[in-house]
């Protein structure tokens, strides 16, 4: 079976114990490993108890092919439930899996967490297909999925932010779900428990210094031509290891809205009118009109077009995703300066 990311909260409630092999995946590797690491807490008090858990990631099963099986029919030394939490695994990881289906456990729980992997790919269709299996797909954070992110934090910190405050960290957060989680744990340990008066410059100083910050930095350089500040940002997020794929998904959503205020401005709209129009937060239209200056919506679809193109060559051509990624931007930058 599939499971949503609603059903899935569902799921983690329920009394459910028939279904004991997981696969979630997708995207978001923060969203994977939250949500593969609430499954492993569902079934066994602690991570830490290697009676009761293991950790495997799939190069371990390359070598020791038999260790999965042997893993999953185990029984707990101190009894109860046994957990194995199985990263790593690719679309390729079918062979290595598949026998588990065959075996007869009811003691134990594996959870497999993967990458984005097509959802028609021969291991997903296999756990889906499962009488025991269920699978989970984690996208990127929408506008809804961050607002719940920060009611949910914060919330329970006992903070209400104002609207300006979501509003930034609504735009600044990014899209992966573990980087948001321990920004906003960030901010409510410089807050505080129950603080009343967290104002914008708080929040732009605490989260304006984060990783994702440094991904809108990039988008910011490569919309506005700055060649010298977007090779310096991108040199620095690749050595941190950041994820190339991820940078062109965050510039295609920066470039739709601006396509869409782009576009009502070819029809007459004024500016300030067309940023409220294509759901520009008001803090961030000062930018926004720097970026849409002398460029039309043909303009905005180019450089969207080249970006979906990056994403595609670096899934299909085996040319180095960071390449494809830097040429992507580049192209947009050094078009954006020329303007």
């Amino acid at each position: 079976m599939e499971l949503s990311g609603s059903q899935f909260n569902a799921f983690l409630k329920s009394d459910d114990t028939n279904t004991r092999i997981f696969l979630i995946y997708g995207p978001d590797e923060g969203l994977v490993r939250e949500r593969g690491k609430a499954l492993c807490l569902r079934h066994v008090e602690s991570l830490e108890d290697p009676f009761s858990f293991s950790d495997l990631t799939a190069s371990d099963l390359t070598s020791e092919p038999a260790r999965l099986i042997d893993e999953v029919t185990a029984i707990s030394m101190m009894g109860g439930n046994r957990v194995i939490r199985l990263r790593g695994a690719t679309g390729n990881s079918k062979g290595l899996i598949e026998p588990v289906l065959d075996v007869k456990f009811d003691q134990s729980y594996l959870v497999i967490e993967a990458g984005d992997i097509r959802k028609d790919s021969a291991l997903v269709k296999m756990i889906k297909s499962a009488p025991n299996g269920a699978v989970t797909p984690c996208f990127h954070d929408k506008a809804q999925d961050i607002n719940g992110l920060i009611q949910d934090v914060l919330g329970t910190a006992g903070i209400v932010p104002s609207r300006d405050v979501t509003d930034y960290l609504r735009q600044n957060l990014g899209s992966d779900r573990a980087v948001s989680r321990q920004e906003l744990n960030k901010l409510v340990l410089y807050a505080g428990r129950g603080a009343k008066d967290l104002t914008l410059e708080d929040v732009q100083a605490i989260i304006g210094d984060s990783s994702s910050q440094t991904v809108f930095d990039i988008i910011d350089a490569t919309l506005s031509g700055d060649l010298q500040a977007l090779e310096r940002r991108l040199t620095k997020a690749f050595t941190a290891g950041e994820s190339p794929i991820g940078f062109l998904r965050l510039i295609q959503g920066q470039l739709k809205q601006l396509h869409k205020a782009a576009a009502y401005i070819d029809r007459g709209s004024r500016s300030d009118e067309a940023l409220k129009k294509a759901g520009i937060p008001y803090f961030n239209h000062r930018k926004a009109q720097g970026q849409l200056s002398g460029k039309s919506s043909a303009h905005m679809a180019t450089c969207l077009d080249i970006t979906l193109n990056a994403e595609i060559q670096c899934k299909t051509t085996g040319y180095p995703e960071e390449v494809m990624c830097r040429r992507a931007l580049m192209r947009i930058a050094m078009a954006s300066r020329r303007r």
